[in-house]
């Protein structure tokens, strides 16, 4: 779920910037060698942060992960720390506040396919580096952090997943990595019993036979 959920955050960004930004991607430690990506900027990169999980009430049997992702806007300006926030003459001098605008624009709210999901709600906003000079060039990166609200299921009790060939069904990584894996519950066919008029005291029997093969 948090990959698919990563993935799709990537995609709408990728569509919905355009020529904002030269890339789009999940995060893999750019931070930490800025120098080797300050080539690729301006930049927007997608990261899970964590979750929350509030545990049900009794008698539910589903939980309600809070899960943060992170989209991390870096720019970067040869002029002015003011062109870097607003952005430069040239249109390709793409300034922070408008990076920050589209993410917010493309992100805010979105469900991403989740039905029961209350969409990515925005929580902050926050510079992570600020002002940085790298190779003759200013640069900035910041967070707009967002959680996303879904519901999980867990496994009734001493089951294991299903068998799955589906690569896009979540527990398919137990039949891909050959866990142990429980034979599906059997399909409901039959069911027999009275209905009952506690007024009079009469009934009358109820027979369902959903087989299609009967003897």
């Amino acid at each position: 779920m948090i990959t698919r959920i990563e993935q799709q955050i990537s995609d709408r960004l990728r569509r919905g910037l355009g020529r904002l930004v030269r890339t789009v991607k999940s995060y893999n430690g750019e931070l930490d060698d800025l120098p080797a990506s300050i080539h690729t900027l301006p930049a927007v990169w997608v990261t899970y942060g964590g979750s929350r999980i509030d545990t049900p009430s009794a008698g539910q049997r589903r939980y309600q992960d809070q899960a943060e992702f992170v989209v991390m806007c870096a720019t970067r300006s040869l002029r002015s720390e003011q062109s870097l926030r607003q952005g430069g003459v040239d249109w390709r001098e793409i300034g922070s506040n408008d990076l920050i605008y589209a993410v917010r624009r493309l992100l805010d709210g979105q469900r991403l396919g989740l039905a029961d999901s209350r969409g990515l709600m925005p929580k902050a906003v926050r510079p992570i580096v600020k002002n940085t000079l790298v190779q003759a060039a200013t640069l900035s990166v910041v967070a707009v952090e967002y959680t996303l609200r879904f519901d999980s299921c867990p496994l009734d009790n001493d089951r294991y997943p299903e068998r799955t060939d589906d690569p896009a069904h979540p527990d398919y990584l137990f039949t891909k990595y050959q866990g142990e894996l429980s034979e599906p519950w059997p399909w409901f066919e039959v069911m027999d019993g009275l209905i009952f008029d506690p007024a009079s005291g009469a009934n009358v029997p109820l027979e369902l036979d959903l087989r299609k093969d009967k003897a």
